[in-house]
């Protein structure tokens, strides 16, 4: 290797972290986004707390998510929490980037590669995502990590062709331990990739067919193994296959649906499809190149895994935000293989680079969009950037360089700012659709609220002991269920709802006779009139309470007390 190589691949390593530690700390984005459901601080919580959280509830699936659990317990532990959760953070980031980046750079420019880099971090899904401890972040991250080790023979030259296999393997069991939706959107982008690469390869390809497959496992089954033992020690006694197995056998996904519509009104979602015929424009007018090709590819199989997924599986998959964003992966790829096979080892020149700096700023401001935005308007839009972008792919193939590098940059710089604005204007759908994607951006005390959710857990694990049965119960509105989350608040760990127990409730919790209940509420007043109501052969204990700076649920603080049960008679 020449050292013209060497400094370019520094360069490169530079240019990605430097991206990614500009959009994490100095772009405005937020550090905590949180997210509108308990999960997120179920994945918090056992990060932090580990086996003190499931050793006091029965934890269900959610201890088996250790492709995030794992790591960021590691970090959480080994250095301040708070600095753990934001390296993680950064690390995600620093994956989403480097994939980005490394797709447009190995057809094209390090100018290009940087605005793509950034335009992509600066992205109000990914910031809002990778901003949270629910696992959508981390999904976002392997998934396009996967798609770069597949698409990376095809475009590019690897000088180890097998240990970009090797590593999809590994990438493969990282996303199985985090949510195995992410591993079929991966392997289905993932395995035409590679098909595409023996075709390619002409002679020999079912010879190297066997040897992927041989290589993948094998990376696959090092790490699977490494997070199998690493449950076994964050979760003492605790069988992964059998809980992950037994819990997910009982779930209805049908019963998270509450509208199956969402997907027709959703203008976020004209992105990929935005995305497709981005691939389609640049295929035709580069007379269907590799990079374009692959483009096509990544696009079409991320929208049509969704779809058949979709069908054969009702559910939350297009209602949630979460699994909207699960088709940013293959959109963002799509996207820059196709930008990088459109301006080619011409790239964008000097010129389009600065003017690509100044459009910078506005993709940051155009991510503080909040108005809801009407279909029409989304789909006027995507055609208008499209239109862009085709005047571009054609003079791209001309002999004016200056020019067709300022029409791509523009093109890639109307999709980065009308990106965030259909992703912002998609208003309240679906299943937690009160999540905004602008929350990249905006504070929403978020790390407030979860800083005092962590001392309510610090309270409730100090006020129980391990071995107990410790069972929950919120004020009947839910308004402190988050808070609650961190103690994995579920049905199966719940007290019968109500402000008071029944004659009915009390019967149930004769049934499971706890040990102790945790109470969460905006008022005491709350607490008392449930506490009240507890059978007196149960043997109530004086209830022991904190409060914690809590905002939106009417009160400025949220009560949590702690009352341990003797069962008699």
């Amino acid at each position: 290797m020449t050292s013209t190589g060497r400094g370019a691949r520094l360069l490169d390593w530079l240019l990605v972290l430097a991206i990614s530690v500009l959009a994490a700390r100095f772009s405005g984005a937020e550090r905590w986004t949180g997210f509108n459901s308990p999960d997120s601080e179920f994945y918090a919580s056992l990060a932090l707390f580990g086996d003190e959280v499931t050793s006091r509830s029965e934890p269900a699936y959610t201890w088996t998510r250790l492709g995030y659990i794992a790591p960021v317990r590691f970090l959480v532990t080994t250095v301040d929490p708070w600095l753990g959760f934001e390296i993680w953070r950064v690390l995600l980031l620093i994956i989403i980037v480097g994939s980005v980046y490394a797709l447009v750079r190995m057809q094209s420019t390090w100018q290009l590669a940087s605005l793509m880099g950034a335009f992509a971090a600066l992205n109000t899904v990914v910031l809002s995502f990778v901003g949270n401890s629910y696992l959508t972040g981390t999904v976002i991250a392997g998934v396009l990590l996967l798609v770069l080790l597949g698409a990376w023979p095809v475009v590019g030259s690897p000088r180890w062709p097998w240990l970009t296999v090797l590593v999809s393997g590994m990438v493969a069991a990282w996303l199985v331990m985090t949510n195995p939706y992410g591993l079929l959107l991966g392997l289905s982008i993932w395995i035409p990739l590679r098909i595409m690469r023996l075709v390619v390869d002409g002679a020999g390809r079912w010879r190297h067919l066997l040897q992927d497959v041989g290589i993948a496992f094998s990376g696959f089954a090092v790490v699977f193994v490494m997070f199998l033992i690493s449950g076994f020690a964050i979760f003492e006694g605790r069988n992964w296959f059998d809980t992950y197995l037994t819990w997910n056998a009982q779930l209805d996904y049908a019963s998270f649906i509450g509208d199956s519509t969402t997907w027709q009104r959703d203008i976020a979602l004209l992105l990929p499809v935005l995305a497709i015929a981005i691939a389609v424009v640049v295929a035709v007018t580069t007379r269907w190149s590799r990079g374009a090709v692959a483009a096509l590819l990544v696009s079409v199989m991320s929208v049509a895994f969704t779809v058949v997924y979709y069908v054969l599986v009702p559910g939350p998959w297009l209602e949630s935000p979460t699994y909207v964003a699960k088709l940013w992966p293959g959109a963002l790829a799509a996207v820059a293989l196709a930008f990088g096979a459109m301006a080619g080892r011409r790239g964008i020149g000097w010129p389009g680079f600065l003017l690509g700096l100044l459009i910078v700023p506005l993709v940051i401001w155009s991510g503080h969009w909040s108005i809801d935005l009407p279909y029409f308007v989304g789909v006027l839009m995507a055609l208008l950037v499209l239109g862009i972008v085709i005047v571009a792919a054609v003079l791209a193939r001309g002999e004016r360089a200056v020019a067709a590098g300022v029409v791509a940059v523009v093109a890639l710089g109307s999709l980065a700012v009308g990106a965030q604005l259909l992703q912002n204007g998609r208003g309240l759908l679906g299943t937690y659709g009160q999540f905004p994607f602008r929350a990249a951006y905006e504070e929403f005390n978020i790390e407030m609220l979860m800083r005092s959710k962590v001392v309510a857990e610090e309270f409730v694990l100090a006020n129980t002991t391990r071995g107990e049965k410790v069972m929950i119960w919120t004020d009947p509105d839910r308004l402190t269920a988050g808070i609650a989350g961190m103690q994995l608040w579920g049905w199966y760990n719940n007290v019968p709802e109500g402000p008071a127990l029944t004659n009915d409730g009390i019967d149930l919790l004769a049934q499971d006779q706890p040990s102790s209940i945790v109470m969460y509420a905006p008022q005491r007043e709350q607490i008392d009139t449930f506490v009240a109501s507890l059978p007196a052969w149960s043997l109530p204990s004086e209830p022991v309470c904190t409060s914690v700076p809590f905002l939106g649920i009417g009160s400025p603080e949220a009560h949590v007390c702690v009352t341990h049960l003797r069962w008699v008679g």
